[in-house]
């Protein structure tokens, strides 16, 4: 699996964003270091999708499109690992509303990946 970078999510973030006229600037850059650290600990695909998904969540990094840039990165972790989830799942807007709320930590979003879930052939 490959590990999580710095330069990776500003990548996919960057792309996320190139049709708009957004805001591209980084707001935090210690969220970002200290995700890419948590993340590259996680050796479970389905943990660390749920990881990145649920830090860039709770703890935006960018002014404009942390959640559809942490819907790209979970998505690439999977795909990496030959595993697929559709974002956003059915469950992705309660899953949003309830980190927004911190009613909602990354296993209960790795679970919801995991029902979602199927192999890439």
């Amino acid at each position: 699996m490959q590990d999580v970078s710095l330069e990776l999510i500003v990548n996919i973030h960057r792309n996320v964003l190139a049709d708009s006229q957004a805001d591209l600037r980084i707001v935090s850059e210690g969220n970002l270091h200290q995700l890419v650290f948590q993340a590259n600990l996680t050796d479970n695909p389905f943990s660390r999708a749920a990881l990145v998904f649920w830090s860039l969540c709770a703890y935006p990094a960018f002014r404009e499109g942390n959640r559809r840039t942490a819907h790209r990165l979970a998505e690439k972790i999977l795909d990496s690992a030959g595993c697929r989830v559709d974002l956003p799942c059915p469950d992705v807007r309660a899953l949003v509303q309830g980190i927004d709320a911190f009613t909602v930590e990354p296993e209960d979003v790795e679970r919801a990946f995991r029902r979602s879930a199927s192999l890439v052939s």
